[in-house]
């Protein structure tokens, strides 16, 4: 396959990249990805030596697929290639390919550990690609890599690629740091309403025709019902911190893509303050916006099973104390939202159905007592008909002997293309049931596709497997399969106000909170109780039934059609489809390249991307066998609310970069350079720090050892800033070595309630005061975050011995010679690091790998057992500097009471054996 040629704005962008040192930011679907390969080919040469940073692994997958491509040509070296090193890549193979050179993807963490071990030939870089330049911070390892390149090689060229213009809006000047941190001055602006843009992109017009698929009641009511819990919830999570803006977080702004990052960016600094409720209230607002996209992309029955695995998650399991559930579920609004989603499933036969009916719905594998509804998704049914009108143009443009290519389906997911396969593969399958004439209505007569059939008893299935889990099929039964409560919420249409539909969008119409079919249930735990009495019925139902009543064929699961499949029925279906009779079905997750590759002639994008319809029009400039595209969206809609929003938010973010780079300030250092990336902070520390750490006739760096797992971090980074000399290896016992006495035991917050809770801290305390002289537990706090343990409201969760503060006091106890430090930030850090050098000698790096490792110290097993070691040294005689001896010599503490006394004085002087030996052996 051929690659299409660049646009002329696509070029223009490799040129100013390849020109000048830029941070380029791209739109979205505008070929960045290509660009990028564009600018490795240049790069991808033995005469130099690039790395490429922040590639994800698909980005590394697309740049070896376009170098194979690019390899057929005649312009390409059959030697350019991307050399990707992982963490299995060893030191030698990793030093091997920094000499061979070329274009090198390599992680961060690898690289800045390569460089400050002299691995890397520094004097060959010849420069960095910084992909998804979004994510670098001044404390990112990014940052740490580019500073150590800029100083081992000024020449080196750094080139910077995003496509996510609204990360550069958030905070204060975030473009403007951004810059800084890359060492860059210029940047590149690339939006689609960019004039060469427009020029490309507009000259050749696509056709399109949008499709606004009106929604079903049971969708409105759906939606409107999230929407409601979704208020509830901002609204008192908002009340609850004290920390959120209700008017910058409010339902509409929820619609956002970003808002969950927004949410907790903005919390983030009191994240270890909150308390478990409004942590717990956080992950239901991600919950409840995955509710809301749900109900456009899944089938009725799949969210009506997603919404009760929410249900039985929330319940306690039988015999423990019960857990807390989640606060929506506690709403009317939550009510609203299962009683719907239910009733366009299925209801309860208020009368026994007709003897045939009944036999049909066994051998179908569902209880007898139900009438399946099934709503099938709007979109589905307009897909069909668009296909059929698909098909009727390539047929007839195949009888004129013009070339029909095949025809693309985009979707929203994975699970959404398995739902639409499904639905086509069946679609001339249907179940006909005999319906009562009351049960007709919103049912289709009883007809049903064969799909969602199969997809109704898969969820019984798995009701009943939940009811033998949740330990239902133990308990005694009631009578009827389903509670009369059950029968009023699933019984007949909703009604009230909720039947007062209204044209505008559900994100700006007045909440409304009318009488439903959901209003006599109690609540949630109501809901979970009736749940799995039903589950543990119906499972009996299933079992009850005779095994031979039931159609084998239709014994399909999810989304998958199972029919058995003959040698003979293989060969007659089995064969190459005309590319006019192909129907392929992709969604937007893996969609690079796959116009190219498929070259189709219609488009059908059944969720709306904004990013995909700009490569729609990139390959309608390349090519013109596209002859049309179909736009389905569901009217009125959440879906349809949240791409205009993306839209919006796009625009409005590059129309602030535009501003911000008018004003852009470029500060420059006395050579007429960009300044140092770090902060003004950064460098004022960085002056304390050299003053203090060196000593006085010394003008070498101070020195600090450094496990390689810290790398992640950014303390190693903002030292290195400052002005110490970095020097990684794997340690054993700590994290950093101040100097030879000196070990310091680095813990974020997460990380200390985690080491609190596993004990693991316990065994580094231990070992830390086993081997040195000073020990040290420094518990640093992230950049900006509150600089307190105390939970906001009180003292009622900080107080009781399951708290961090209290396991901090019990390892102090334990442990008297270890110090903790507190630390608000890792630039203070940095400050503490040079007053605790202050005066001291080096350190010796290979000494502090040795630690823990040498044939005198106790054996690696024996570190972890802390009980015994603890009743060691609380024997009289035993001191810290001679039981190490001891539990070297004696596996247990049977036998070191075992031992004679000579023993004990063979090992130990003679007064401390004479003590250990009289204590253990003293008449009782």
């Amino acid at each position: 396959m051929v690659l299409d040629p660049l646009l002329a704005f696509q070029r223009q962008v490799l040129d100013g990249l390849l020109d000048e040192d830029a941070l380029c930011v791209v739109a979205r679907g505008l070929g960045l990805n290509r660009i990028l390969a564009e600018l490795a080919r240049v790069c991808a040469t033995p005469r130099a030596l690039v790395f490429l940073l922040n590639a994800s692994d698909q980005d590394e997958d697309d740049l070896q697929h376009y170098f194979m491509q690019m390899r057929s040509g005649e312009t390409t070296d059959e030697a350019s290639t991307v050399h990707i090193i992982k963490n299995e890549t060893n030191a030698t193979l990793r030093a091997q390919v920094y000499r061979q050179g070329g274009l090198i993807s390599v992680t961060s963490r690898i690289l800045i550990v390569d460089l400050l071990n002299n691995v890397v030939p520094s004097e060959l870089i010849t420069g960095v690609i910084v992909h998804n330049a979004s994510r670098v911070t001044a404390e990112s390892i990014e940052a740490f890599v580019l500073r150590v390149i800029r100083q081992q090689n000024e020449k080196s060229f750094v080139k910077a690629l995003s496509d996510a213009p609204e990360t550069f809006t958030v905070g204060f000047a975030p473009m403007d740091k951004t810059l800084k941190v890359l060492g860059l001055r210029h940047v590149q602006l690339w939006p689609r309403f960019h004039v060469a843009v427009q020029n490309d992109l507009s000259r050749v017009e696509t056709p399109v025709v949008e499709l606004r698929q009106p929604q079903t009641r049971a969708m409105i009511e759906l939606q409107q019902a999230v929407l409601d819990c979704l208020s509830a919830m901002i609204s008192e999570l908002c009340s609850t911190t004290k920390l959120l803006d209700s008017e910058t977080f409010n339902v509409e702004s929820s619609l956002f893509r970003y808002f969950d990052s927004m949410v907790k960016r903005r919390l983030n600094p009191y994240w270890h303050r909150l308390s478990g409720r409004a942590r717990g209230m956080v992950g239901d607002l991600t919950l409840l916006r995955r509710v809301a996209e749900l109900i456009t992309t899944y089938d009725s029955v799949s969210l009506l099973e997603y919404l009760d695995t929410l249900l039985l998650s929330a319940k306690s399991a039988p015999g423990a104390l019960p857990g807390p559930a989640a606060s929506w579920m506690g709403t009317d609004s939550a009510n609203i939202l299962y009683s719907v989603a239910r009733s366009r499933t299925f209801v309860r036969a208020a009368e026994p159905l007709p003897e045939s009916t009944q036999v049909s719905l066994r051998r179908l594998g569902l209880p007898d007592n139900i009438v399946p509804v099934l709503e099938v998704p709007p979109k589905l049914e307009v897909l069909a008909s668009i296909l059929d009108e698909i098909g009727v143009l390539n047929h007839a443009a195949v009888a004129k002997g013009v070339d029909a290519g095949p025809v693309l389906v985009m979707a929203s997911s994975a699970r959404e293309c398995r739902m639409i396969r499904s639905y086509l593969s069946s679609l001339h399958d249907y179940v006909e049931l005999d319906i009562p004439q009351q049960y007709s209505n919103g049912n289709n007569g009883g007809r049903h596709p064969k799909m969602m059939v199969n997809l109704l008893r898969g969820f019984f299935k798995w009701k009943a497997q939940a009811s033998g889990i949740r330990g239902g099929s133990s308990q005694s039964q009631r009578p009827g399969s389903i509670t009369g409560s059950q029968n009023q919420q699933q019984s007949g249409p909703i009604t009230g106000s909720q039947n007062q539909l209204r044209n505008a969008p559900p994100a700006k119409r007045r909440r409304m909170r009318g009488a439903s079919a959901a209003a006599g249930i109690r609540g949630p735990r109501a809901q979970a109780d009736v749940l799995e009495q039903e589950s543990s019925d119906l499972a009996n139902n299933i079992a009850a039934q005779d095994s031979t009543d039931m159609d084998s064929a239709d014994d399909a699961d999810e989304y998958l059609d199972s029919d058995e499949w003959t040698p003979t029925a293989f060969d007659e279906h089995f064969g190459l489809l005309a590319n006019a009779e192909t129907i392929v079905v992709h969604s937007y997750a893996g969609e690079r390249g796959v116009l190219t590759a498929l070259q189709p002639t219609h488009v059908v994008m059944f969720a709306p991307d904004a990013a995909f319809i700009r490569q729609v029009e990139m390959y309608r400039a390349h090519s013109d066998r596209l002859q049309q595209v179909y736009f389905l969206v569901y009217d009125n809609s959440l879906e349809e609310q949240r791409y205009l929003s993306a839209m919006r938010r796009e625009r409005e973010a590059f129309e602030r970069l535009i501003g911000d780079k008018a004003k852009l300030v470029v500060p420059l250092d006395e050579r007429g350079t960009m300044a140092s990336p770090g902060s003004r902070l950064l460098q004022t520390v960085a002056n304390r720090t050299l003053r203090s750490a060196r000593n006085a006739e010394s003008t070498e760096p101070a020195t600090v050892v450094v496990d390689v797992r810290e790398f992640r971090a950014p303390l190693a980074s903002l030292l290195h800033a400052a002005g110490f000399h970095i020097v990684p290896r794997t340690l054993d016992v700590g994290d950093y070595v101040l100097h030879n006495d000196l070990v310091v035991e680095r813990k974020s917050l997460p990380d200390l309630i985690g080491s609190l809770r596993s004990g693991r801290l316990f065994n580094q305390a231990a070992a830390m005061t086993r081997h040195y002289t000073c020990a040290a537990l420094l518990v640093e706090f992230e950049v900006n975050a509150s600089f307190s343990l105390q939970t906001i409201g009180g003292l009622t969760d900080t107080i009781s011995p399951a708290a961090v503060s209290s396991q901090l006091s019990m390892l102090t106890l334990a442990f008297p010679r270890l110090r903790v430090l507190w630390s608000s930030s890792p630039y203070e850090t940095v400050s503490i690091f040079a007053e605790l050098k202050q005066g001291r000698d080096e350190p010796d790096a290979e000494r502090a790998v040795r630690v823990g490792q040498d044939d005198m110290a106790v054996e690696r097993d024996s570190l972890y057992s802390a009980a015994p070691v603890a009743l060691l040294q609380a024997v009289p005689g035993v001191t810290l500097k001679n039981y190490q001896i001891l539990a070297q010599r004696f596996r247990s503490m049977r036998e070191v009471c075992d031992a004679s006394r000579s023993d004990l004085e063979q090992l130990l002087d003679a007064g401390p054996a004479k003590q250990i030996y009289e204590f253990l052996h003293q008449a009782s």
